[in-house]
């Protein structure tokens, strides 16, 4: 038996969905998967019998019916694109995972049309793999099959090979990496406490330390010196989305050793109170205020239990535990049922 995994080529290079995809196959090639490479294109512009042959091409490495496909999703080449890579995998008589990354339906208020669509193309699949216990509960009530097996991820990994030999040190300042076109508060900061910007866009707030976009190793090396990584929102539709979703950035605060500031509700909430790696606030006036009451041994408490829990996700070990579990859901009838 084969098992295989999608994984999205030719995008962006500072594409995070890509990076994400790319990130997850490397891992699943630790545990023996084989890849099944996705060109990132305009499918929907595709003629029909084009779309067909291209199709034949991406499946042509399987080589027997039972193999298992585990479709990172969306592929980002349109809805009939995956719908019909989906139903091709399937005609060949594969077992098809589907591992749900982001339901567009959820992340933009014009895309909330999609959701019927999407719910059909999920039913496809013998599993899913979700971001959260919430999007499990909401895809379940919107038309997932009942008898759906259901593997819930928690957290991205944030893999690399840096050794970090040295604790990050007690500063009262802020990370936060993104636009602030599209996250908006940076533009409005002027509180006490430094935000440090990561971004190749310039910024209006007062007190910022616009720092420039970094490649993916300089920023967690700069990350570590110390602080906290903020995790926040540009508008409530977006914040709501928080709830459902994982953040690779996140992952990187953590993967980087520093405690984090996040928003109350978001998807991660349980996994941060309960392994005390960062503050949970409701507004940036409370989280300017914790950073400012902080003690220096309260900070070092976050950063040792941090400093544990990054082992997880600088290994994979996250994507390795739901890659199995989906496989095992696959075979057993005391796995991955789909109700709480």
């Amino acid at each position: 038996m084969g098992v295989y995994i999608t994984n999205r080529n030719g995008g962006a290079i500072d594409d995070i969905a890509q990076y994400a995809q790319r990130q997850t196959a490397e891992i699943a090639h630790q545990l023996g998967y084989k890849e099944m490479g996705i060109y990132a294109y305009n499918a929907n512009a595709e003629r029909d019998e084009l779309l067909s042959v291209r199709l034949d091409g991406i499946i042509a490495g399987i080589r027997w019916k039972k193999d298992i496909v585990v479709y990172q999703f969306p592929s980002w080449n349109g809805g009939r694109f995956d719908l019909a890579l989906v139903e091709r995998i399937k005609a060949y008589g594969c077992h098809v995972i589907i591992f749900i990354q982001d339901v567009e339906a959820l992340m933009f208020d014009y895309a909330q049309y999609l959701l019927p669509s999407l719910i059909n193309l999920y039913n496809q699949a013998e599993v899913l793999i979700v971001p959260s216990h919430a999007i499990k509960n909401f895809l379940l009530e919107n038309g997932v099959r009942e008898d759906m097996k259901v593997v819930v991820q928690e957290i991205w990994d944030y893999t690399t090979s840096i050794h970090f030999t040295t604790l990050p040190k007690f500063k009262r300042e802020i990370h936060f990496a993104g636009n602030p076109e599209k996250f908006l508060f940076p533009n409005k900061w002027d509180y006490d406490i430094p935000l440090r910007l990561y971004s190749s866009l310039p910024c209006t707030g007062k007190n910022v330390l616009e720092m420039g976009w970094m490649e993916p190793d300089a920023l967690l090396l700069e990350l570590a010196k110390g602080g906290f990584g903020l995790l926040w929102y540009g508008d409530d539709f977006w914040r709501q989305y928080m709830g459902y979703n994982n953040s690779m950035k996140l992952s990187t605060y953590l993967t980087a050793g520093i405690p984090v500031i996040v928003p109350q509700g978001i998807s991660n909430q349980y996994l941060i109170e309960k392994n005390r790696l960062g503050i949970v606030v409701n507004s940036l006036e409370e989280a300017v205020e914790r950073v400012k009451d902080i003690t220096e041994q309260e900070y070092q408490e976050y950063v040792d239990c941090v400093g544990r829990f990054a082992i997880l996700l600088r290994n994979g070990y996250f994507t390795k535990k739901l890659l199995v579990e989906a496989v095992h859901a696959l075979f057993r009838e005391d796995l991955g049922g789909s109700l709480l």
